[in-house]
């Protein structure tokens, strides 16, 4: 099984019960039987401040 989401791809999280927001993909795993990705705001994942926290793909939505 691969993940949805390839990196670099632009995706829409939307989290339950919070404000939903847009970032790019830039690392994916495999975790308890589930993908998990981790995201940047901007397109360069070298220049860009990206979150220590991994969102599952129910949560995130192709946008490109």
């Amino acid at each position: 099984m691969s993940p949805r989401f390839s990196e670099l791809n632009k995706v829409k999280v939307t989290p339950p019960s919070k404000e939903e927001w847009e970032g790019y993909v830039i690392e994916s795993r495999f975790k308890d039987e589930r993908w998990i990705y981790k995201l940047s705001m901007t397109e360069d994942p070298k220049k860009s401040e990206s979150f220590d926290c991994w969102f599952p793909e129910e949560w995130l939505e192709r946008t490109n």
